[in-house]
């Protein structure tokens, strides 16, 4: 099964890397990338997005400028469970801290999280979970 992605990370490098990941899976049907997590939330709060029924990934850096990683989660875990049930967030991050890892475990939302930098290994372990 293919899925939407979508990658937040304000690093370009890193996006270029999820999305060539992504893309070399076989698994993705269409890959957004934003740098921002402001604008990938309003995207996702889209009234647009919100008709759409399959389930989408989303790929999200922690340690951002603008709006970080726990501050996406704290906004995401406010919208309406109908659209919160329509993703599944993937953490990547070069944290791999205790503080963070236990600040990360609050959210009922994250389905893994994988250290940095993202390989075809990690990749493959995380989305084979899923068969639709």
């Amino acid at each position: 099964m293919k899925y939407p992605f979508i990658v937040i990370d304000d690093s370009p490098i890193d996006c270029l890397i999820v999305k060539k990941v992504i893309g070399f899976s076989g698994k993705s049907s269409d890959v957004r990338v934003f740098n921002d997590a402001t604008l990938a939330l309003q995207y996702i709060e889209n009234e647009e997005e919100c008709k759409r029924t399959s389930i989408s990934f989303i790929t999200l850096d922690i340690m951002m400028p603008i709006m970080n990683g726990f501050e996406f989660l704290d906004k995401f875990i406010d919208l309406p469970k109908s659209i919160q049930d329509r993703y599944k967030i993937i953490i990547l991050s070069l944290s791999n801290n205790e503080h963070t890892l236990k600040r990360l475990q609050k959210y009922s939302v994250i389905e893994a999280i994988v250290e940095k930098p993202i390989t075809m290994d990690k990749f493959a372990a995380v989305i084979g979970k899923f068969n639709g």
